[in-house]
C-alpha cells in the first residue's frame, strides 16, 4: 500500500512537471498578460460615434497609437497589419485595429476616415478624443511619445510603434512592433481566436 501510495505521488510529480514544460507561454511576441490592464476607453471613432472598449468585446484587438501625418513608423505599421489581416483570411472578421491619434486636434473624424480607407476600412477604426482623453490612454498603457510643441509649428510627434494586443475580452496579452513577422503575428492572433473563455 505504501509502494502504491508513492508510486500515485510520483506519477502526480511527473505530470505536475510536464504540464510545465508545456505552458502556454510560447507566443511568437511579447507576452503582457498581468502587466499591462485590461482595456478601457471612452472616444469617437472616425463614424462619428462615441464608442468604448466594451462595444468591442468578441473580438481580438490590436491597439496602435499613430497620427496621420506620420511619415515614419505609422505608414509601416498599418501596412503591416493590412497584410496580418489579409494573411488571416476569414478569421479577419473577428479581430479589430482601433488606430488611436496621438494628434487629436488635427485628427478629427473625418481625417480619420480618409487615412483609415488607404489600408482596411473594415476591419480598422480610427478613434479621436480630447487631449487629455488621448493622454489618459498613453498613460494606462505605457505608450511612449513626445507630443508637438505648441512653441514650434513645425514640430513633429514622436513615438513608439508598439502595437498592444487584447483577446476577446479586453484583458491584455501580447505586445508586438513593426519589426515582428508577418506570420508571427498572425499565428498568434489565431491562437488568441481559438482561446474559449
Amino acid at each position: 500500500m505504501r509502494n502504491s501510495g508513492l508510486s500515485h505521488f510520483v506519477l502526480y510529480l511527473v505530470i505536475f512537471a510536464l504540464s510545465g514544460c508545456f505552458s502556454e507561454n510560447n507566443w511568437h511576441v511579447k507576452e503582457v498578460a498581468g502587466h499591462l490592464p485590461d482595456l478601457q476607453f471612452s472616444l469617437t471613432s472616425d463614424s462619428e460615434h462615441l464608442v468604448t472598449a466594451e462595444m468591442y468585446t468578441g473580438y481580438v484587438l490590436l491597439m496602435y497609437f499613430g497620427f496621420t501625418n506620420c511619415q515614419a513608423e505609422c505608414p509601416v505599421s498599418m501596412a503591416k497589419l493590412s497584410h496580418v489581416i489579409q494573411t488571416l483570411g476569414k478569421d479577419a472578421d473577428r479581430i479589430r485595429v482601433l488606430f488611436v491619434t496621438l494628434d487629436p486636434g488635427h485628427d478629427n473624424p473625418e481625417v480619420l476616415r480618409r487615412y483609415i480607407a488607404q489600408f482596411d476600412p473594415e476591419h480598422v477604426i480610427g478613434l479621436t478624443g480630447t487631449t487629455k482623453d488621448i493622454q489618459n490612454l498613453t498613460k494606462r498603457y505605457r505608450a511612449a511619445y513626445r507630443p508637438r510643441s505648441k512653441n514650434i509649428v513645425q514640430s513633429g510627434i514622436v513615438h513608439g510603434d508598439a502595437i498592444y494586443i487584447f483577446d476577446s475580452l479586453g484583458h491584455a496579452r501580447l505586445l508586438a512592433t513593426s519589426t515582428d513577422p508577418v506570420e508571427n503575428l498572425a499565428k498568434d492572433i489565431r491562437r488568441l481566436l481559438d482561446m474559449v473563455y
